[in-house]
């Protein structure tokens, strides 16, 4: 489970900015937090914001890193790394981009981050402590990192084996490849392989992404499906389900995606109407159900950008309400979402420490912050009155 995002220097945030999922003492909504060896992480983030605040930005500094994990073997030395630094400022062209997660694999804490520009990897680094409320747990090192030279901790020699194949056992340029990633895919199972798997499963899901992903889902997960079709038909009572055929062509496998109706001149005969042709709304649902329905069945985090766009907002609410309730999500998944309607800007579906704002100021820096660090804010207030009013900040200049 992710306990905490730190990243700098990435788009519009130039400073240091926290995403902390760790819950505050807040006894509101206690009952949906995952407990950990006494810890309760929060399950659900929502972050609000302005058009062009950074809501979507934050999502990306967390896809960034975790996809330059996923596929930091692959990047040819020649060219530049990926880099997106703050723009407008010529200093902060020339620094480092700087990230970290803190995860929670079983009862240990993970602390993984590293910092880059475009050149190369400066600093790498991974800690380890027990997960416990115990503030006092030591902290080990497994391995830290400075330019080239890479140090482990006495008790992870192993992997110091593996990374010198890369390293200095090697003729290769290991400016631009990261230790965890590249140790990860030669070692199938230990700490390396179990957070490049955790991070693998990340999904980050934005609106425009069309289908492409819900018909794998679909099709290899039944269990999936069923609960899909059960959806569908909740949100539409007269879509009995979606049928999707699969077309061998010169050009791969095609599918072809279909709703099916009702025919009220025969119950017998259903009416299918190709998807392109559903509502949005229907399409919308095609397009990130799936995924939700699988992150809630294995675990993991998921993010989306925003996605209260075209659902209605009891539809929006029952999916943050899958992510709260334990019955539901029995394998601790976690969703960090943007989205504009504050429909669940509230006390009584989210805590303080779950709402997140992303707030720009006339320099073009945004800073992220969340409702718990308004220490005169009572947890039963109207928030969605209070925000919408500005005076917790992250609305548009003209209001």
């Amino acid at each position: 489970m992710l306990i905490q995002f730190k990243f700098k220097n990435y788009k519009c945030f130039y400073e240091e900015n926290i995403l902390d999922l760790m819950a505050t003492q807040e006894k509101r909504h206690i009952e949906s937090t995952i407990n950990i060896n006494g810890n309760n992480i929060l399950p659900v983030i929502a972050i609000h914001g302005a058009n062009a605040s950074g809501k979507t930005s934050a999502l990306e500094a967390l896809n960034f890193m975790f996809n330059f994990v996923k596929f930091s073997n692959q990047i040819d030395i020649k060219n530049n790394l990926p880099v997106n630094p703050f723009a407008f400022s010529i200093k902060s062209l020339k620094k480092d981009s700087e990230y970290e997660v803190s995860i929670c694999l079983k009862d240990k804490e993970y602390r993984y981050g590293f910092s880059l520009n475009k050149e190369q990897i400066n600093e790498e680094w991974l800690y380890t402590k027990k997960f416990t409320l115990n503030t006092r747990a030591k902290q080990k090192i497994i391995f830290e990192r400075i330019n080239n030279k890479v140090a482990f901790g006495k008790s992870y020699a192993k992997y110091e084996k593996t990374w010198n194949l890369f390293g200095k056992d090697s003729n290769l340029n290991t400016s631009k490849l990261l230790v965890l990633s590249n140790v990860a895919i030669k070692e199938s199972n230990g700490i390396f392989r179990d957070l490049f798997d955790y991070i693998y499963k990340f999904d980050f899901r934005i609106e425009s992404e069309l289908k492409k992903t819900s018909i794998e889902i679909l099709n290899q997960n039944n269990s999936i499906f069923q609960k899909f079709q059960h959806i569908i038909n909740e949100f539409d009572p007269c879509l009995l389900g979606i049928k999707i055929d699969a077309l061998d062509t010169e050009d791969g496998k095609q599918y072809n995606i279909s709703g099916i109706h009702q025919n009220i001149d025969n119950s017998e005969m259903p009416i299918m109407i190709p998807l392109y042709k559903e509502s949005n709304g229907t399409i919308r649902i095609f397009n990130i159900m799936p995924t939700i329905l699988k992150n809630l069945e294995t675990g993991g985090l998921l993010c989306i950008d925003e996605i209260d766009v075209k659902l209605h907002p009891l539809l929006f609410k029952k999916i943050v309400n899958m992510y709260m309730d334990k019955t539901i999500n029995k394998n601790n998944a976690q969703l960090i979402y943007t989205a504009h309607s504050t429909f669940l800007f509230n006390s009584n579906d989210l805590r303080r420490d779950q709402l997140y704002l992303v707030d720009k100021d006339q320099d073009g820096k945004s800073k992220l912050y969340s409702l718990s660090e308004f220490r005169n804010l009572r947890p039963d207030a109207d928030y969605e009155k209070k925000y919408l009013s500005g005076q917790f900040g992250a609305i548009p200049f003209n209001q």
